[in-house]
């Protein structure tokens, strides 16, 4: 049997009024007993119910989180001592507390506490930059070097997903390892049912949901990585599904009439499961000097000739030094991918930038940002 804390019946001083809880824990069943002892009333042993262990310990605890939370932030009251009564309580608390314990919970104004906090992981990472050009998509990252003992070039933070799409994310480098490896799984299996390399739409899709069931849940936490997908949609731009396996001869893969075109696609998924498609997109500590600078470029094909694959690699170089601007005591790595249609330089496949390109794109990018430097002084 359980037994009560403290001494019953026993006289007390009134400062020494106390709440005890103890949990005891036989076979597979837990009883939860609550002792409130207030002199000269007698205790209270008050069984809750028979549940499970682990149910019982979270709503236990959960119980005493909350009647913690009541005692010190409301007006405490006992009809029977009136000396006891105070009016200490009565101050609010700070914005979040009691509402972002779990991410399964809303805060009065329609908040979601445990998402804002891994937004805020995700500024903490180093920059990352979308550009959709006219006959294919560059992908580019800031990697901050933590250690001058990391091997150049290693610990990539671009992923390939399937030979025509790329991954690049910003924020908490587990996390974002753990989503490229469901977003492979997602290309595997839509290959496997279509015979045909997964659309960015599709894959966009498929993240989102995912990303998103993790905010629903207090088991959980929500991903701390934004992460920004891009490829080339070859449907139209191959006869069934980019000359690997033998897929159907119409439907996904395939030039069906009325199919959707394919081309180049960027999309970009946030820690609450939100995805947009973009022209251009930016995430990371450096996110909002990128986006000004993606803005003076003309990626929207309605407003005119949108700029090249080769021209986008180099204006993401430079985007990437100008957003580095703020954290320039910090030495960092600049990786880059693109890839192109069946007829471009990469041939359909999601590839890194050659050497010789991302050279030359850097010495462009630090030679435009030492010009603004001089213009400055």
């Amino acid at each position: 049997m359980p037994q009560a804390c403290g001494n019953a019946g026993a006289p007390h001083e009134l400062d020494a009024a106390a709440i005890c809880l103890r949990i005891h824990v036989a076979s597979s069943l837990t009883v939860c007993t609550l002792t409130s002892a207030i002199p000269p009333t007698p205790s209270i042993s008050t069984p809750i119910q028979r549940i499970s262990i682990a149910e019982g310990l979270d709503i236990t605890l959960r119980s005493a989180a909350l009647a913690t939370y009541n005692t010190t932030t409301s007006q405490s009251f006992h009809p029977d001592h009136p000396g006891l009564n105070s009016s200490h309580g009565k101050s609010t608390t700070s914005i979040g507390t009691g509402y972002d314990l779990s991410n399964s919970v809303f805060s009065p104004d329609g908040r979601n506490f445990q998402v804002e906090y891994a937004t805020k992981a995700v500024e903490n990472g180093g920059t990352a930059v979308g550009i959709r050009c006219k006959d294919g998509v560059v992908l580019a990252l800031e990697k901050i070097v933590t250690s001058k003992l990391l091997k150049k070039d290693a610990n990539k933070r671009i992923a390939t997903v399937d030979r025509n799409m790329g991954v690049v994310h910003s924020g908490l480098v587990p996390d974002g390892r753990h989503f490229v490896s469901r977003a492979r799984d997602e290309a595997s299996s839509w290959r496997g049912t279509y015979k045909a390399p997964i659309p960015a739409s599709a894959l966009a899709n498929r993240m989102g949901a995912y990303v998103q069931a993790y905010t629903l849940y207090n088991s959980v936490r929500p991903f701390g990585i934004t992460a920004i997908v891009g490829g080339y949609d070859a449907e139209t731009e191959v006869d069934v599904d980019g000359a690997v396996g033998s897929g159907p001869k119409m439907g996904s893969g395939g030039k069906t009439p009325g199919a959707k075109e394919g081309g180049p696609y960027l999309y970009m998924v946030e820690p609450s499961g939100l995805y947009w498609g973009y022209y251009g997109a930016a995430t990371g500590k450096g996110r909002q000097a990128a986006k000004a600078e993606l803005e003076k470029l003309n990626l929207d094909p309605s407003k005119g000739e949108v700029i090249g694959l080769e021209e986008g690699v180099k204006e993401a170089a430079r985007i990437i030094y100008a957003a580095h601007e703020d954290s320039k005591d910090k030495e960092f790595e600049l990786e880059m991918t693109w890839v192109s249609a069946v007829n471009g330089p990469t041939k359909g496949r999601h590839e890194e930038v050659p050497k010789e390109l991302r050279e030359e794109a850097e010495r462009l990018a630090k030679k435009a940002l030492e010009g603004e430097d001089d213009m400055e002084e």
